[in-house]
């Protein structure tokens, strides 16, 4: 990402949702790590961003899933 977000997250389907803000990193991007090292094999993370600047939601859902184990 070019511009400082909110990463608004859930593994749970929306149950229960985490809000994490990007970092900058210093080289004209911002990240959020996600805490995917508590979650199973095969845990799909739901997530969408609010843009600080704009003061807007993205308006689309992204899915990720934990990657299996070998």
């Amino acid at each position: 990402m070019l511009t400082p977000a909110l990463v608004h997250w859930s593994d749970d389907g929306w149950a229960t949702v985490h809000d994490n803000d990007t970092q900058d990193t210093g080289l004209g991007i911002h990240l959020a790590d996600l805490p995917t090292h508590t979650q199973q094999p095969g845990t799909e993370i739901v997530f969408t961003f609010f843009w600080h600047d704009t003061q807007r939601w993205e308006g689309t859902d992204f899915v990720v899933r934990s990657q299996l184990e070998g």
